[in-house]
């Protein structure tokens, strides 16, 4: 049976021989904090050569893609609109909600989307723990137009390197228009997230949260939005994304939003 110590003492033989591939971040937690390790384990019943291989891929990627290079502030204030963070639900796991009409995508902004996605994943899970969390994705008043496949598709590709994370998956009020797209969502997902998934109305969230943490917009009595403070408008820090004003104002025109300047 294989054990957290015996991973760990593996994963350190791997960072010795190739430490470029691993962030000092993520080593240190696999050193000091048994669930980063233990996750990997649980997520194929302690076959210990599917987690070692996991638990690479996971963390490499984590290298790779600068997860630990942004914090909050990094990006856009108006991307917050479309994810918040609702405290606990009754088991006391955190939820993030996802507000599907509020996402607008361009082209020029993929990687920061993708950044944003990553972001907002690893920082939940930071605050979970081995609890996990709910992703709570309301879709009421969604179109065509705010649903992007591809980035759906990363979303739920990443959500599987860090296993043990999402205990469950509940999307609200799903327009019917919206029933073939979200067909083909499901098709990306692999079978212990699609395991997790659940459709219910909003009367229905009662049952899990109470009032207090959700939105007026969810039938709770929450009227402010949790998001980070000091965040900056995006007119004012594109230009962090080497981006231009074109591209400013194509996406407060696509938003409807007035700029300020």
């Amino acid at each position: 049976m294989a054990s957290i110590e015996s991973l760990r003492s593996r994963f350190n033989e791997e960072v010795d021989k190739n430490p470029s591939l691993y962030h000092p971040i993520d080593v240190e937690r696999v050193r000091t904090e048994e669930w980063q390790v233990k996750r990997y384990l649980e997520e194929f019943d302690n076959d210990e050569n599917q987690a070692f291989e996991l638990m690479k891929k996971s963390l490499q990627w984590k290298n790779e893609f600068g997860i630990h290079d942004r914090n909050d502030q990094y990006f856009p204030l108006e991307f917050y609109d479309s994810t918040e963070f609702l405290g606990r639900d009754k088991q006391g796991r955190y939820v993030q909600l996802e507000i599907f009409r509020n996402q607008y995508h361009l082209k020029e902004l993929t990687l920061l989307y993708r950044q944003y996605v990553a972001h907002n994943l690893e920082r939940i899970d930071r605050m979970a723990g081995e609890n996990g969390f709910i992703l709570l994705m309301d879709t009421n008043g969604a179109g065509v137009s705010n649903i992007n496949l591809d980035l759906t598709k990363f979303k739920l590709s990443i959500i599987e390197l860090y296993p043990g994370s999402l205990k469950q998956f509940f999307v609200v009020d799903l327009p019917w228009l919206l029933n073939p797209i979200m067909k083909i969502i499901v098709g990306f997902m692999g079978q212990k997230i699609r395991e997790k998934l659940s459709y219910i109305k909003r009367q229905q969230i009662l049952e899990y949260m109470d009032e207090e943490n959700l939105p007026i917009s969810l039938n709770g009595k929450k009227d402010k939005a949790n998001i980070p403070d000091n965040l900056e408008k995006f007119e004012k820090c594109f230009k962090r994304y080497d981006l231009d004003e074109k591209v400013v104002d194509q996406y407060y025109s696509t938003r409807k939003i007035k700029r300020s300047n």
